[in-house]
């Protein structure tokens, strides 16, 4: 399938608010009018060859996780990427402009890429958390660049980033912080802390 094929697949899947940055356009086929994209996202993308490609890249994966959705996470999916564009958008206010973007769009690939299952992973490994059986956290690890984890936990999942750490595996995210050292982890789910281990 070309990028233009691509680009109306998506806006039959509900993605059409994708469609709606001129930089995934220009990733999808079409060429990004550099001249005029003083001051935007676009300005950055223009300037910067790896974050060009890095643009080409998410069309590439978004379509594939387009095509694995089911219709239900369909919607989802093209929320959760208009939200990600609004995000984006915001680095041209950041002190190093092009940093900010490569971390948006790595981090943005690899949660496509982790939430559709379209690279190699490890587990899923199961924990049971406060010495509660009923109280299990799922984790998988996903071979991204960033590698991600995703975890599920009282019926909600997220997306975490791997982080340094002296020992063990540390992932952090918005609203989890998940350390596991020899099949215990501590971790701090949505406020709520937690010792869980390796069932």
């Amino acid at each position: 399938m070309d990028r233009n094929s691509v680009a109306t697949a998506m806006c039959a899947s509900v993605a059409c608010a994708m469609l709606a940055s001129s930089q995934v356009v220009a990733a999808a086929g079409q060429s990004l009018d550099c001249a005029k994209a003083a001051g935007t996202i676009d300005e950055i993308v223009c300037r910067d060859p790896q974050l060009t490609a890095l643009d080409r890249k998410l069309v590439d994966v978004y379509a594939a996780a387009s095509k694995a959705a089911t219709s239900e996470q369909s919607n989802r999916l093209a929320a959760e990427q208009q939200h990600w564009l609004e995000d984006v958008k915001r680095c041209t206010g950041a002190p190093n402009r092009a940093a900010c973007a490569t971390e948006r769009y790595t981090q943005r690939i690899a949660d496509l890429q982790a939430q559709f299952k379209l690279v190699a992973s490890r587990g899923p490994y199961r924990f049971v958390c406060n010495g509660n059986a009923g109280d299990v956290l799922v984790a998988q690890y996903f071979e991204t660049d960033p590698p991600a984890g995703r975890f599920m936990h009282a019926g909600r999942t997220v997306t975490a980033f791997v982080q340094r750490s002296g020992s063990g595996t540390r992932y952090g995210g918005p609203n989890i912080s998940y350390w596991e050292h020899q099949g215990e982890a501590s971790v701090v789910w949505f406020g709520r802390s937690m010792k869980c281990a390796a069932r």
